[in-house]
């Protein structure tokens, strides 16, 4: 999938100290084709985060909060509701898994990339070649100093940094139009990337993928938040483009 000289990280902060940070193994591929996602227990060895984007600093009196709102709880196989720090929330299926605290991230030569409370589908689909496989992860990070068609256009275009290895590889990245809506009354952005021709190192490795940007008004800790929805693309037990449709249509301010 084009991540040679990338690496994509997860950690998960635990839920009641949320000061210990445990570090979660490299999921993102050193070798062409091999693409994972949020994967692994907290026990495994550890290695570092990707490194934050760099961002403007918060206008004067703009709220902020060190950590996102308490997990919400519910009964196993119900949807998922997610508050995050940004003072949005959004929903996933039931058979997703929530990481309070997790962050997944890409880095390399050409710059990094993370996303914080992070859910994921389809842990460990393939085992017997990739330990921690994950088919497909949702996250949200901020900008300020940014509108939110700009944060909108800048962090779709980090496909080229998730799923390459050089600008010169055979992996065909497609970009949607911008859509414009509204969530909540506010503004909102939306690309929509399609990745192809990807590079395999393993029979269970996808040759395509989606890669999905929201970006719109931030109520905490950064004035523009955006959200993504990546999924890789297999057969008919991959994530349907209808689920994406609903975790997106989810988006919501926190109440």
């Amino acid at each position: 999938m084009g991540l040679k000289k990338q690496l994509l990280r997860t950690a998960l902060v635990l839920a009641l100290l949320y000061a210990a940070v445990a570090l979660l193994p490299k999921l993102g591929p050193q070798a062409p084709g091999r693409f994972e996602g949020v994967a692994a227990p907290p026990t495994s060895r550890p290695s570092s985060t990707a490194a934050p984007a760099p961002t403007a600093t918060l206008p004067p009196g703009f709220p902020s909060m060190e950590f996102a709102p308490p997990e919400i709880e519910v009964p196993e196989g119900d949807p998922i509701p997610i508050d995050t720090k940004y003072g949005l929330s959004y929903t996933v299926p039931g058979d997703w898994r929530f990481h309070r605290g997790g962050v997944v991230g890409w880095e390399g030569d050409r710059g990094s990339v993370r996303f914080g409370d992070v859910a994921d589908f389809g842990y460990d689909y393939c085992p017997e070649f990739r330990d921690g496989a994950t088919k497909a992860h949702t996250g949200i990070t901020g900008r300020n100093g940014l509108d939110v068609q700009t944060a909108a256009f800048e962090l779709s275009r980090s496909a080229e940094l998730i799923f390459r290895d050089d600008p010169s590889d055979s992996v065909i990245l497609q970009y949607s139009d911008p859509t414009q809506f509204e969530i909540d009354g506010a503004t909102a952005v939306r690309y929509s990337v399609s990745a192809s021709n990807l590079n395999r190192d393993f029979d269970c490795d996808p040759e395509q993928a989606s890669f999905d940007v929201v970006a719109t008004q931030g109520y905490s800790n950064a004035t523009v938040a955006v959200f993504m929805v990546l999924s890789e693309k297999h057969d008919t037990s991959d994530l349907s483009s209808a689920t994406i449709e609903d975790i997106v249509s989810s988006l919501r301010r926190t109440k």
